[in-house]
């Protein structure tokens, strides 16, 4: 009776390990792409994370574009109204000095 019971024992323990191998075998695979699926999440974040730093960093330049232009119009606008108030008082002055003439030579 062990003349066949060791023999079939071992049969059946093979077989285990060779079972038991091949699913370590597939496990070590899955972990690898698992792995590397989980490389590839990294870099997607750091892009992302990246990605949302840079467009902070654009709206605040854009904010502060936004902000320069206001002033420079502003600027703009005061140095046309301060022409224009110059060129006005200068056309005033002509007038005035057309009145005068007009008056000392109508008598």
């Amino acid at each position: 009776m062990s003349d066949t019971f060791i023999p079939d024992m071992e049969r059946i323990v093979e077989a285990s390990e060779r079972r038991l191998l091949e699913r370590l075998d597939g496990l070590e695979l899955e972990s690898a792409a698992i792995e590397a699926g989980l490389r590839r999440v990294e870099e997607r974040l750091d892009s992302l994370v990246q990605h949302r730093e840079l467009a902070a960093e654009l709206r605040q330049l854009d904010d502060r574009l936004s902000r320069v232009e206001k002033r420079l119009d502003d600027l703009v606008a005061s140095e046309h109204r301060d022409a224009l108030q110059t060129e006005v008082q200068k056309l005033r002055a002509r007038v005035s000095v057309l009145e005068a003439a007009r008056t000392s030579s109508n008598p």
